[in-house]
């Protein structure tokens, strides 16, 4: 059952490993084992040992929250950019993990072609989306989102190779530091396009009507663009 789990032969018996939904398409009632729930509460990923017809063990994982992911939530945030949560977790474990983190949104139980439809969906609400990830799961929706970042230092080849920006080093701080350094980018990149067409706007019809010779209006023209670069290198200073 893909997506579910996984299986392996025991000497005459087929033993499962993989979601609670594995064992209930077997018909276990997981909902009644309260050790399941109280795990799910607590953040953590629950897979499930046993056969078809029995549950033998719980395994319960729970990735570490990044020190610094609750101050940058909180940062995005300030910016006015609404931070969601899409993960192949349970809906209970997610939204444990959400609350600790401030995010109000989250879409759970994802395979990797479910990202790609909420990515799609996103899209369609809030216009440009960035997605940030470092799994090999994360690779198709990076790939698909209007900018993918990759944790560089953490990142699976898979996920550095689809994303549009690796960030080099094992920090979600650094997604601040991008996200400035592209509005910073833009802002120049407007100012230069701004100045520019005065200058042309200045020089076209000064060369026109004789108010400087052809030579002028290219020198003019020539310094200007070199003005234009030296404003573009002020991106790399900060």
């Amino acid at each position: 059952m893909r997506g579910y789990g996984a299986t392996a032969r025991v000497g005459d018996e087929t033993v499962y490993v993989g979601k609670p939904g594995l064992f209930e398409k077997f018909g276990r009632d997981i909902q009644v084992m309260p050790s399941v729930e109280n795990l799910k509460n607590e953040g953590k990923t629950i897979i499930l040992v046993g056969t078809g017809e029995r549950v033998d063990g719980i395994i319960a994982i729970r990735d570490e929250i990044r020190k610094e992911a609750k101050a940058v939530i909180k940062e995005l945030h300030a910016n006015g950019i609404e931070a969601l949560m899409l993960t192949g977790d349970s809906e209970i474990t997610a939204r444990a993990i959400a609350r600790e983190l401030g995010i109000d949104i989250v879409k759970a139980d994802l395979r990797p072609e479910d990202k790609i439809s909420a990515i799609i969906e996103l899209e369609r609400k809030y216009g440009a989306i960035a997605m940030v990830g470092d799994g090999i799961n994360d690779a198709p929706a990076l790939a698909r989102a209007t900018v993918g970042m990759a944790m560089g230092t953490a990142g699976t080849d898979a996920a550095i190779e689809a994303a549009d920006i690796a960030l080099m080093a094992d920090d979600l701080e650094k997604v601040l530091a991008a996200i400035a350094l592209g509005k910073r980018a833009k802002r120049i990149i407007r100012q230069n396009v701004i100045f520019s067409l005065v200058v042309l706007g200045l020089l076209i019809p000064g060369a026109l009507i004789g108010l400087m010779s052809v030579t002028a209006a290219v020198f003019f023209h020539e310094a200007s663009e070199l003005m234009a670069v030296a404003n573009g290198l002020r991106v790399a200073k900060g």
